[in-house]
């Protein structure tokens, strides 16, 4: 297999103008003979046991592709957006292709992914995939790429602190405020990190006590709904957790669970904190000495139970100008099949979006429950604006945190909101 690392967007672009999409020669067309080569991105940096898991993929893969060589090319995440962009202008791209599940629908609606309906029809593991993340991977009823992975949040926390105290893992927001206080009293650290920089987790507030970012206006279009009292009263007490009950820092404002948080949960520094799945390798990367304490429970909603989750994560698709489209669909199936699927969630820490796959290691296991209320935010290609360019949220919960008007500040970002999901 041959590896090309992406290490500046100038390079990123050379390459995507040189070695995408699959040459004529080359191809099959979906049938016929195999093709000599097939291109895959995988997003990130690689790493060698990223590779190593890629090369038993491809030794699956030549079992029915003998002839063809898979050519894998790693696009860093700051460089995805200038790669893919400059790829759909030129007319080209990779055969396959990981993308981030926000960004499908605004691929699709470019045209840079190919029609796999068929394909995914006849593709009998393809019934294992979570229903709410395949509905985000399809327009007008057709299928255009198909859930790899998910990254799903919960509350982090250390069972032995909980059991000395005799905390019950919290059902409600008044539980989690009340465990967060009695944990910093006892042990004079911060009883939760609340960092504003975190939308997926916002969103779970958000969804818990009933609100919604946007909703179908009916129209083909959306209509925020963050002005709402639900909205409005779910990021009040996130924000209050900083502010008015003062059982968060104030160090987080303006950060995200990875520039603080995670570190200090792992170091003993703090009570809890929101993250996911993959943050128990990254974890015992920092301090391993209290792994065995760390334990999750789901983000509770404001009257009880557990709220809603995003499943922030990557999706497979075939880019529409690949020549090679049944060779390109044959890798996806073999990518994503059971014993590769469980691979690459007990390497990389992230779920697996079939429902036939766990993780391998207990303590995740809850993460598998999460998932099972999987939510997805509005199916717009403005999306990626709302949630990760324009931060609407982050923004707005940054500025509650310094002492806005909540009313004031979610009034803003539902106008965002009316203009970034409606393109």
């Amino acid at each position: 297999m041959k590896y090309i690392k992406v290490a500046a967007v100038t390079a990123a672009i050379a390459l995507a103008a040189t070695a995408c999409g699959g040459d004529e020669k080359d191809g099959d067309a979906g049938g016929g003979k195999d093709p000599a080569k097939l291109k895959v991105w995988m997003m990130g940096d690689g790493t060698p046991e990223q590779t190593k898991f890629l090369d038993g993929v491809e030794a699956e893969f030549k079992q029915k592709h003998p002839s063809t060589d898979v050519q894998v090319k790693y696009v860093p995440w700051p460089q995805v957006a200038t790669t893919f962009q400059k790829a759909a202008a030129g007319g080209e791209g990779p055969d396959v292709t990981e993308l981030g599940n926000t960004d499908v629908q605004s691929h699709i609606e470019q045209g840079s992914l190919a029609d796999i309906t068929d394909e995914f029809t006849g593709w009998a593991d393809g019934k294992t995939l979570n229903k709410t993340a395949l509905g985000n991977d399809t327009a007008d009823g057709k299928t255009y790429a198909v859930p790899w992975y998910g990254g799903v949040r919960g509350v982090w926390y250390r069972t032995d602190w909980f059991q000395e105290l005799g905390i019950q893992p919290p059902k409600t927001w008044a539980d989690l405020s009340a465990a967060a206080k009695k944990v910093q009293d006892s042990k004079k650290v911060p009883g939760i990190g609340i960092p504003s920089d975190q939308t997926n987790a916002l969103l779970s507030f958000v969804w818990g006590n009933g609100g919604e970012v946007a909703v179908d206006d009916g129209k083909g279009g959306f209509q925020g709904r963050l002005d709402q009292p639900p909205a409005v009263e779910a990021v009040k007490y996130y924000a209050g957790l900083v502010t008015t009950e003062k059982v968060a820092p104030e160090k987080y404002v303006g950060k995200n669970e990875l520039e603080g948080p995670q570190r200090d949960f792992a170091l003993g520094k703090l009570g809890m904190y929101v993250d996911g799945s993959w943050a128990l390798k990254e974890m015992k990367k920092i301090s391993e000495k209290n792994a065995d304490k760390w334990g999750v429970f789901p983000i509770p909603t404001k009257t009880g139970g557990s709220a809603p989750v995003m499943a922030g994560g990557s999706d497979l698709a075939v880019w529409n100008d690949s020549k090679a489209k049944g060779a390109a669909f044959d890798y996806i199936t073999v990518l994503n099949n059971a014993k590769n699927a469980k691979g690459w969630a007990d390497y990389s820490g992230f779920s697996s979006m079939r429902s036939d796959v766990k993780f391998s290691d207990p303590k995740l296991e809850v993460f598998t429950s999460i998932a099972g209320n999987t939510k997805f935010p509005p199916i717009s290609s403005g999306w990626g604006e709302f949630e990760q360019a324009k931060k609407v949220l982050p923004n707005a919960v940054k500025a509650i945190m310094q002492g806005k008007s909540a009313e004031e500040e979610m009034k803003k970002a539902n106008e965002q909101a009316n203009t970034l999901l409606n393109p």
